[in-house]
């Protein structure tokens, strides 16, 4: 049956955040009936003989692609957001129970079915979080519902959720290096209120509200290099913990006031509390996933780009020096 119950955030918590899989319950399947797909593939039968034509040489195999949009009790994976792009991955179904075991597929099915999926968002007004992706099933696969594939994954079942890993270090690297940003800019005593962070693979980048003095920018930009590497050198450990909203207001804007609070509490929340992530001794509310120290961002070179200041908006460009 659907809830309105949030789903579990597994990477909310230090060891959480380097967590790539966890068992979970399914608690909806919606498939998306208007795109189902098939798709024809050619495979040629193992043989010492190359002569294609012969009968028996090739196989064909037909695979019903199905969208689908699962909703679980709890989840490894990220939801788009705070900046940070969507994790990845896989949902797949298991045999395994419980005490309180009552999943469909425990004891009337051995067939195990995966769905891929390619993006996870939430409602931030609800905390429930979707996976979408799809359920590619052979034109081979026996079940006793054809036509409901959503049967596939019922409510209640057993699945185990593994995160892309590769995936996921790269966007963690990423959101690091945007906060090692924070921390060069306040080593440089350039405290301005972050408005916004872009940490896509593409051309991350942090904006800040605020300006520098055009014949002061190539100065500061080259100190701003400078502190950068400095704070990757130093391979100092990133920190996460859940604060209660005033313990987190006096950490994260004990040099200025550059958060508010509000923002990052679930409004609805009588007693919120505020996730706080420390990366190279500079605290920030984040919701993302981080590396362990920042020392991890030498081996891809993560570094400082550029400088840009415009309509009363200063935005740090940085990047990977070492792409893949």
């Amino acid at each position: 049956m659907p809830t309105d119950k949030a789903t579990e955030l597994i990477h909310l918590t230090y060891d959480g955040n380097f967590q790539l899989e966890t068992d979970a319950k399914v608690i909806l399947c919606r498939v998306i009936d208007d795109k189902k797909e098939t798709s024809t593939t050619t495979n040629k039968n193992d043989s010492n003989d190359d002569n294609d034509d012969d009968d028996g040489k090739k196989q064909q195999t037909t695979t019903t692609i199905i969208p689908v949009e699962l909703q679980l009790d709890v989840t490894t994976m990220h939801p788009q957001g705070g900046g940070q792009p969507t994790d990845t991955g896989t949902i797949i179904t298991t045999m395994e129970g419980g005490d309180d075991d009552d999943s469909p597929l425990s004891s009337s099915s051995s067939l195990l079915y995966s769905a891929t999926i390619h993006k996870v968002t939430m409602d931030r007004s609800t905390g429930i979080v979707t996976h979408s992706g799809v359920i590619s099933i052979p034109d081979n696969t026996t079940t006793t519902t054809t036509d409901d594939f959503s049967s596939f994954f019922p409510s209640n079942t057993h699945v185990k959720v593994s995160v892309n890993p590769h995936n996921r270090h790269l966007l963690s690297e990423c959101h690091t290096a945007g906060h090692v940003v924070d921390a060069a800019m306040a080593r440089c005593d350039m405290l301005l209120p972050p408005t916004k962070g872009y940490h896509f693979l593409d051309g991350p980048y942090v904006e800040y509200k605020g300006g520098i003095d055009v014949k002061e920018r190539e100065e500061f930009l080259g100190r701003l290099k400078v502190a950068y590497q400095e704070l990757i050198d130093q391979d100092i450990p990133t920190n996460i913990q859940t604060l209660p909203m005033d313990e987190a207001e006096s950490l994260c804007n004990r040099l200025a006031q550059n958060f508010n609070m509000k923002d990052f509490t679930n409004p609805n929340d009588p007693d919120p509390n505020v996730r706080v992530v420390t990366v190279a001794g500079w605290n920030c509310p984040c919701g993302g996933t981080h590396v362990r120290s920042t020392g991890v961002l030498k081996e891809r070179g993560w570094c400082v780009k550029g400088l840009r200041c415009k309509k009363g908006v200063v935005r740090v460009r940085y990047g990977m020096t070492k792409e893949e």
